[in-house]
């Protein structure tokens, strides 16, 4: 019953998340600030912050969006803050890409979700989510769980760049 449970949870449509980015939703940006905020201090999860960034850096030059590495924050461990945003930030109209990572040791595992949202006076408007899970050898994790999200960034990239 559990398996039957687990297999329907997963592959139920997750009604939140926004996996096309509409021309509508693309238009009026002008750069993209990243960060990652994670929830754990396994280094294999964590190592996928900074292809992630790398890889952003490239789709954001490539639409001609200005991009800003935020790095790296924790939460959980004393201190639940989102990195700062330089009070000289160049862009007028950022888009903000937050990666939220977790995993476990024993067995190894790891989730990341990525966030596409603008700041509104309400609080988040989210542009694009999308998230992937993986579990084995901590290199195979860290490595697809970085390349396959940013694979799914490009689409996303390519609209932005088409709409500005």
């Amino acid at each position: 019953m559990r398996a039957a449970l687990l297999f329907l949870a997963l592959s139920l449509p997750a009604a939140a998340q926004e996996r096309v980015l509409s021309p509508e939703r693309a238009s009026g940006y002008d750069g993209i600030l990243t960060q990652c905020v994670t929830f754990t201090r396994e280094s294999f999860a964590n190592d996928m912050c900074a292809p992630l960034e790398t890889s952003v850096a490239g789709l954001a030059s490539k639409a001609g969006l200005e991009h800003l590495g935020l790095g790296l924050v924790e939460w959980g461990f004393g201190t639940d803050e989102y990195a700062t945003t330089p009070d000289t930030l160049g862009m007028i109209a950022p888009l903000n890409l937050t990666f939220y990572i977790r995993a476990t040791a024993g067995p190894d595992s790891a989730a990341i979700w990525a966030s596409l949202y603008r700041e509104v006076p309400e609080g988040r408007l989210v542009i694009w989510e999308d998230s992937g899970i993986g579990a084995g050898e901590r290199s195979v994790i860290r490595d697809g769980l970085s390349t396959g999200l940013a694979r799914k960034l490009e689409p996303v990239f390519e609209a932005l760049a088409k709409a500005n």
